[in-house]
């Protein structure tokens, strides 16, 4: 099996800006070829250009194709795997940075919206060739971010194309859309700063459009809808309280199980028990 993957840093570097390309690549794979079962801290698009394969993530799978697409987020444990008859080949880019969730979600791609089809011409597949190149060569960043950027600005195009097509489109308000935002984050520590960034609001407007609505600061709903969220995984799974703590991102047992007393009255084994 040919791979070919270039890096452009040899370990992820520290920084805020707003997208960072990380690696590029391609591969032709052998019949069954898997691979996978591990997560990454950074978002990977592959795009397939030949055969057929399989993507599992989330407990979910899918029979991709030449001209599919599909999307690794961070922390998500994946597994790719090439089809027996026709494996197929893939190419592919990861990145991150402060700007790259919501230039997923323009292009209609996120945790729940991780695949998309591209048939019009091979513009995917030679962006992410010119990042490959213009890594191996001379690492010119501009160069690299520029082709991504084309890339991305593809996606989002045949997207924003394909919903102008939608004869009836939901239209959410700014606290709804606030709260599908923080459901698709629960396992996170949303900040208010990350909200307003999220609804392109100041942190004074976000204050009042919760507290309007809710009664409560954007804090405390958040904390409020972690905790729910915790008490529907007491309910539901055999998790250990260490476990569900771990998942939702608390550093100790006991900074989760302070919080969700406080919240629910009672600790996460007594919730559990009653």
């Amino acid at each position: 099996m040919l791979v070919y993957d270039q890096y452009i840093y040899p370990e992820k570097p520290d920084t805020d800006e707003d997208i960072i390309v990380f690696h590029s690549g391609f591969c032709s794979t052998t019949p069954n070829y898997s691979y996978g079962r591990d997560t990454r801290d950074y978002y990977l698009i592959h795009y397939v250009t030949r055969g057929r394969g399989t993507y599992q993530a989330g407990g979910r799978q899918w029979q991709l194709k030449e001209n599919d697409g599909f999307l690794i987020t961070p922390g998500t444990t994946i597994v790719h795997t090439a089809d027996k008859n026709e494996p197929w080949d893939l190419c592919w880019v990861a990145f991150f940075g402060r700007k790259a969730g919501d230039l997923l979600r323009k292009a209609g791609l996120d945790e729940d919206h991780l695949l998309f089809h591209y048939d019009r011409d091979d513009f995917l597949e030679a962006c992410i060739k010119n990042i490959y190149n213009e890594s191996r060569t001379g690492k010119n960043i501009a160069s690299i971010t520029g082709y991504f950027y084309l890339f991305a600005g593809r996606l989002i195009e045949m997207y924003e194309e394909k919903e102008k097509k939608k004869p009836d489109i939901v239209r959410f308000s700014r606290f709804d859309d606030a709260v599908i935002y923080i459901r698709r984050n629960i396992r996170s520590r949303i900040t208010i700063e990350n909200l307003a960034n999220y609804m392109r609001l100041d942190a004074s407007q976000v204050y009042r459009i919760f507290k309007k609505k809710t009664g409560l600061s954007p804090q405390q709903f958040i904390t409020r809808m972690r905790m729910e969220k915790a008490c529907e995984m007491l309910d539901k799974t055999d998790l250990p309280v260490r476990e569900i703590a771990e998942w939702m991102d608390y550093e100790y047992q006991s900074h989760f199980t302070k919080q969700f007393r406080k919240e629910m009255g009672l600790s996460p084994t007594e919730y559990r028990e009653r």
